[in-house]
């Protein structure tokens, strides 16, 4: 796991042309920016590989929900475990941030908040479930699924216990995961921001993501932030996943862009491509003033 995998055959990339966006970054920067993943390993490896050959200097951010409902989820979670916790994609020089989705705080945040609702396996988790009915723990059920795929005992082993320890509360009560991540004028997060309150990075970082309270949440909010069409408090540029593009109403008369078209839309950029309906996963190289999308399809016959 010390190498960037080399580009999948049966992956095919489509570049969309530089679009215009409401976007404040220093001169040379570029972040680029994966959407909801969902266990499309291969899908993932292509953008990853994409983002080393072609922009070496960028920094890298994956918005969360690598994992469930595709074919991978266990290898999805220890690439993105792995590079996050050495800060840089391998062999490159390209920092990596992983931030969390919602499923993953399925996931993790009942192994420190008991009153957390089981609500993993329902919400396409089930790719879990047999190997803790043999193992009896997540932590247990996670090496030995990672194992499975081919992954030796202390890489799985210590990769693990760095995903579970990034939710260990501190004494304030709150993981040191971080739910978003900023720079520039883009604020990065996995479902989007309350548009009614004064300061949004304020309202993310007050958030504690052990526990589910309801949806007006960085990890869970919907329908609030999509239906905001005016700036931001504070300008912000949002990039986000977690709801699916084709189904947000975008025009007036309330129609949905076409599956596989993603663009800005006024102050907000969503990148989730719906990959468990669409075998689409989107990722967006975003510039001062710029942005363009790359999307990952599995090539026909692949």
């Amino acid at each position: 796991m010390h190498e960037l995998p080399p580009m999948p055959r049966h992956i095919t990339l489509r570049v969309g042309a530089t679009m215009p966006a409401p976007v404040s970054l220093p001169h040379g920067c570029v972040e680029f920016v994966i959407g909801d993943v969902h266990g499309e390993r291969a899908h993932l490896h292509a953008l990853l590989q994409y983002c080393a050959r072609h922009f070496p200097t960028a920094t890298c951010t994956s918005l969360g929900d690598v994992i469930d409902r595709g074919p991978d989820s266990i290898g999805c979670l220890m690439d993105v475990l792995d590079y996050a916790r050495d800060g840089r994609l391998p062999g490159t020089d390209i920092a990596f941030h992983a931030l969390p989705g919602n499923h993953e705080q399925m996931l993790f945040a009942p192994l420190f908040n008991p009153d957390y609702p089981d609500i993993f396996a329902g919400h396409g988790g089930d790719w879990l479930t047999p190997w803790i009915h043999t193992y009896g723990d997540t932590r247990a059920a996670l090496i030995h699924a990672a194992m499975a795929a081919g992954i030796a005992h202390d890489v799985a082993r210590s990769v693990v216990d760095y995903g579970i320890a990034r939710w260990k509360p501190g004494t304030d009560g709150r993981p040191s995961i971080a739910t978003f991540r900023t720079t520039g004028s883009v604020l990065m997060l996995h479902a989007g921001i309350n548009p009614t309150v004064p300061d949004p990075v304020a309202w993310a970082r007050r958030y504690n993501a052990l526990h589910a309270h309801d949806e007006d949440n960085p990890l869970w909010i919907r329908k609030e932030f999509h239906a905001c069409t005016t700036p931001w408090p504070g300008g912000w540029f949002v990039v986000h996943g977690h709801t699916f593009e084709h189904r947000i109403p975008t025009a007036r008369d309330g129609t949905c862009k076409p599956v596989g078209e993603l663009r800005p839309e006024g102050y907000r950029l969503g990148l989730d491509a719906g990959s468990s309906v669409t075998g689409i996963v989107a990722a967006a190289a975003i510039t001062n003033g710029a942005v363009r999308i790359i999307t990952a399809h599995r090539t026909t016959g692949g």
